[in-house]
């Protein structure tokens, strides 16, 4: 009788700084707790959070770092810091980030995580730490015995690519600076985003092994930490398909219906439009939904024109949500309405409803947003950059011309940047000039990106790991 392998991987602690939603960083920590809970592991989520109150996996332990709320009313939490969680940009219960904080919270910070982590570990003994983003809290957990493995996020190397940059200005400002007090806060400032850049460091230079979730984010990390780069693992991120899939029962009727526009008067969305589209993500600059805004002007007056009616959903929020409503009105944009966060089952109905999904992010690490619409059973519009034309280039065409235009068999690459040219996108995906096989769309998504197929690999890389310290150990 055939001997079953031994898994060396039963007990996973997961770490984030960050709430397990309202993020792609988040969204992913849930759908991986879930495959490891499904695969009969065992396993414990910490998570940075301002309230206890929030959706949880059943079955699943949390352990939430406590932070204050920017709410008028916010949760008293034992042992919370008097500040919100930290954010590299935006999220959509935060506008606290790490470039604002002060030392004295940073270090506050550090001594919350450290505690949260050696608390869990002592008491949960994981086989495996799975820590999310190169930066303070993993760098922390290699602080003890067990073996972790990190997601780079793609945020977390901008942020260490802005420490640099800022520790460059501070060093500059220290040596022209006459005035003591401000000589004592640039002081501080240096010792703050030096030690960012040593945990980051610190994180890479420690883990077991790292996990990038696109071909573009290989060649960044392995840029920046090269000492680290022997154990970078390409994992491209995985989507739900209990979550995300075509469903043809939906009508416009019970879902756009039910929405409610945010910055129309009325707060009706009209369900007498020829097309869909749909943006889903949270209002950062990165994102680029100013591009989207430009564009739907382009879009909306051309279909106009041909008697057609564009209606363009966004889904999401966060601090610049003021700014593109105010720049939606300038635009004068009849049919752009803004709807607020949706949970996943109402953007999956959402999405199942639409023509087309655009994602014009200026930095998009991966975009797990391409192929949640893609699973959704239509084509993406995205920008040629970061990670997506490692998504929607499926037949390896050469798009390096990042002022070209390219349609794929899944959707439309076009230059960042560029409203025009989004907009010249969306007319010739809507008027049908290029046409897509949506069934082959989502087949290709399930096929690619199943979540089950993503935990299957990165299992591996935990066992991976676990045996490579235990013959470290042997050897020391």
């Amino acid at each position: 009788m055939e001997n079953k392998k031994e898994n060396k991987v039963n007990n996973i602690l997961m770490i984030t700084a960050f709430p397990t939603y309202g993020a792609g960083s988040g969204v992913q920590v849930t759908a991986l707790a879930n495959s490891y809970k499904d695969a009969g592991k065992k396993v414990t989520i910490i998570t940075g959070n301002n309230k206890t109150n929030f959706d949880k996996i059943e079955g699943v332990k949390y352990h939430v770092v406590p932070f204050k709320s920017e709410e008028e009313n916010p949760e008293k939490i034992p042992g919370q810091c008097d500040f919100n969680y930290l954010m590299f940009t935006t999220h959509t219960e935060s506008t606290a980030n790490f470039w604002d904080a002060s030392l004295s919270q940073i270090r506050e910070y550090e001594k919350a995580f450290r505690k949260a982590i050696s608390e869990e570990i002592k008491e949960e003994k994981p086989d495996v730490i799975h820590a999310q983003h190169n930066w303070i809290s993993t760098s922390i957990a290699t602080e003890s015995s067990v073996p972790v493995v990190t997601t780079i996020h793609g945020t977390d190397l901008m942020g260490f690519e802005r420490s640099k940059e800022e520790l460059k200005k501070v060093r500059e400002s220290l040596k022209t600076e006459k005035d003591p007090e401000k000589i004592a806060k640039l002081k501080e400032e240096e010792e703050k985003y030096n030690l960012y850049i040593e945990h980051s460091n610190k994180a890479a230079l420690c883990a077991s092994k790292i996990i990038v979730i696109s071909e573009d984010q290989k060649n960044r990390f392995e840029k920046l930490f090269p000492l680290a780069a022997k154990k970078v693992e390409l994992v491209e991120n995985g989507y739900d398909t209990k979550k995300f899939y075509v469903d043809e029962n939906i009508k416009k009727e019970d879902v756009i219906g039910n929405l409610e526009s945010q910055n129309k008067n009325n707060q009706k969305i009209p369900l007498d439009y020829d097309k869909l589209v749909v943006f889903v993500g949270k209002f950062a600059d990165f994102k680029g939904i100013d591009v989207l805004l430009d564009a739907a002007k382009i879009y909306e007056d051309k279909m106009e024109k041909e008697n057609k009616k564009v209606e363009t959903i966004i889904v999401g929020s966060g601090q610049l949500e003021n700014d593109l409503k105010k720049q939606a009105k300038g635009l004068e944009l009849k049919n752009v309405d803004f709807v607020g966060r949706k949970n996943s089952d109402e953007v999956n109905k959402i999405q199942n409803l639409a023509d087309v999904s655009l994602i014009p992010s200026r930095n998009e690490p991966f975009g797990l947003v391409v192929v949640e619409g893609m699973a959704c059973g239509h084509p993406v519009i995205a920008t040629n950059s970061g990670g997506i034309p490692g998504i929607l280039n499926s037949e390896k065409q050469d798009v390096s011309n990042k002022e070209k235009t390219y349609v794929t068999p899944l959707g439309v690459l076009v230059p960042m940047d560029d409203s025009k040219a989004l907009g010249e996108a969306v007319c010739d995906v809507l008027d049908e000039k290029v046409k897509f096989d949506n069934k082959y769309i989502a087949n290709y998504a399930k096929e690619h990106y199943a979540q089950e197929k993503v935990t299957k690999n990165i299992l591996n890389i935990f066992e991976e790991a676990v045996t490579d310290k235990e013959k470290a150990d042997i050897e020391r």
